[in-house]
């Protein structure tokens, strides 16, 4: 049997830290909107001992170094189906940008092969939880305010939107960013004015407004009625030459409706037509790409 899924990208609307977890992890409060660019991921299963097999270059690991590989892993260990999995991925969603590829293939990984099986009976949001933070928003996707590590989940409806990505040549490793955060609270601390304590912007959760977010409809010309800074941004800015230089371009292009996405290095532009994106888009001089609102969270087909 054989099922092919487009596991889709996310943008992070808007990011706060609001701290260190005692378990490795930070809590964060953000709206993760998932978005048109996605991956390819074609599954095949047979009958058979439990075995994996991954391909899908571009340098990436092939074994269990591979969160999709790990998903796998997960879904035959609590299901325990005599089954052997064999995965080919096509990568559209570029590596340690900030978009959730690897965590939208995981879940992908972990919803079609439910399908593939029938086993509607498996607890998809516990593994996925275990595989990564982002990974729980994907088996759904859509749109959702999202707390705790990722795993608190508040669907509400989308807001269409057409959205420029910008891509620097440049990687961040997420636990790279996190790291820099930690280390970086004394200088945010001493910048806010506050002597003790986390700045008040980053336990703020007003900061990012559900009322008003969940309400899905556009504010003052903007698709979201929440502030779009992101808590890494300072930070990527003072370590990394070609993040500054966007940052400096979009606000002096853009009125407000920019971000930059997870922990970078994507940043996008968000706009109400598809020409206003492309207008944009030209007169940009780094990698870019242009996308929307997702229509659905990752179609499949069977064959």
């Amino acid at each position: 049997m054989r099922l092919t899924l487009h596991p889709g990208a996310k943008l992070n609307l808007g990011l706060r830290i609001t701290g260190a977890r005692g378990d490795g992890f930070h809590d964060i409060i953000s709206v993760f909107q998932e978005i048109s660019l996605c991956d390819r991921l074609e599954i095949n299963v047979r009958n058979g001992s439990g075995n994996i097999s991954l391909k899908c270059g571009d340098g990436l690991p092939e074994g269990p170094g591979n969160i999709v590989w790990k998903a796998a892993r997960k879904f035959l260990d609590i299901s325990g189906e005599p089954i052997d999995v064999r995965m080919k991925l096509s990568k559209r969603i570029p590596v340690e940008a900030g978009l959730g590829g690897g965590s939208s293939d995981a879940a992908s990984v972990l919803k079609g092969l439910t399908e593939m099986t029938g086993r509607r009976d498996l607890d998809l949001e516990d593994a996925a939880a275990q595989l990564g933070s982002d990974v729980p928003f994907f088996l759904e996707g859509g749109t959702a305010l999202v707390r705790g590590r990722g795993e608190l989940l508040h669907p509400f409806p989308a807001i269409p939107f057409h959205a420029v990505l910008i891509h620097p040549p440049v990687k961040v490793p997420t636990p790279e960013a996190y790291r820099l955060w930690d280390t970086g609270v004394p200088v945010q601390q001493e910048r806010s004015g506050g002597a003790t304590g986390l700045p008040s912007y980053l336990t703020n959760s007003d900061m990012i407004r559900h009322d008003s977010a969940s309400s899905a409809v556009w504010h003052e010309g903007k698709p979201f009625p929440l502030d779009l800074r992101n808590d890494f941004l300072p930070l990527l800015e003072k370590r990394i030459p070609e993040i500054a230089e966007v940052s400096r371009f979009l606000s002096g292009s853009l009125s407000g409706d920019w971000g930059l996405s997870g922990s970078g290095p994507t940043f996008f532009a968000l706009f109400r037509t598809d020409e206003a994106a492309c207008s944009f888009s030209r007169k940009l001089r780094w990698n870019c790409s242009i996308c929307r609102t997702a229509d659905t969270a990752g179609a499949s087909s069977n064959g």
